[in-house]
């Protein structure tokens, strides 16, 4: 029996900013009684912002597994204290020794350095969106942060920076200009193993969907795994299934 069905948020359970059929599955596993997990690499905010009932049915896996809430309540936090991410950012700044785009990502607010590349993803992603504050220093941020992007046109600044970091900092995503990082031994797949723990369920009472390089791990933590047919999962063999539409799978598995 299922008890838990948790998924990846944008190119998995929402094709661009459509959140409607997202909405209706929230829904409608919560009227079923089995647990909806959201899990992305977005802030709480973001989530709460696109699926304004995530406060009262859902559990939210956020920032890649830094951080994890349900019913709006926060079941634990995994930031990259103050010390480390201004440890990073001067170990950054002394090895380009040029100019870089960074974001920050706290809580409920994000800190940008730079206004290239950095902003546009924003714009682009609709992120933290009224929630972003221009920086010159990290040493400008006052709380912990979950997670880091570094924006470089100069991708081999990204070998130095996995190489320099990995005991410290996990690159849980690298794609083109930019790269992301959390705590070390922070993923998705983490966070949701100790969500089931928390609520008795076992993975073979679980399924999970996800599309990308950050969504490997979820997927290996339970039995009844979806990767979104074409994408990087699916190219990789990251789960036991292929699906082309997240809605359509779980009405089927739910039978309506």
């Amino acid at each position: 029996m299922i008890k838990l069905i948790c998924s990846d948020i944008d190119n998995t359970l929402v094709k661009g900013r459509d959140t409607a059929s997202g909405r209706e599955i929230i829904g409608l596993l919560a009227r079923s009684g089995i647990l909806p997990v959201l899990a992305t690499g977005r802030s709480p905010a973001d989530v709460f912002d696109m699926f304004p009932e995530a406060a009262a049915d859902v559990a939210i896996i956020g920032y890649d597994g830094a951080i994890c809430l349900y019913k709006g309540q926060l079941i634990y936090a995994k930031p990259i204290g103050r010390n480390l991410m201004r440890a990073f950012y001067d170990a950054l700044s002394a090895r380009v020794g040029r100019e870089f785009d960074l974001i920050f990502y706290g809580r409920h607010t994000c800190y940008v350095k730079g206004c290239g590349d950095a902003l546009r993803r924003l714009e682009k992603d609709a992120t933290m969106q009224g929630h972003a504050v221009t920086i010159e220093s990290a040493d400008e941020i006052p709380e912990d942060v979950y997670k880091i992007s570094v924006y470089s046109d100069k991708t081999a600044d990204f070998d130095y920076l996995v190489a320099d970091w990995q005991d410290y900092l996990n690159p849980i995503y690298h794609k083109g200009s930019w790269c992301e990082f959390v705590l070390h031994g922070i993923d998705k797949g983490t966070a949701l193993g100790i969500l089931m723990e928390r609520f008795g369920i076992t993975r073979n009472e679980a399924m999970a969907f996800g599309d990308g390089v950050n969504d490997f791990t979820m997927l290996a933590a339970v039995d009844f795994s979806y990767a979104i047919e074409g994408s990087v999962a699916d190219r990789e063999c990251a789960a036991g299934f292929v699906t082309s539409n997240v809605s359509r799978t779980i009405k089927q598995v739910l039978g309506v």
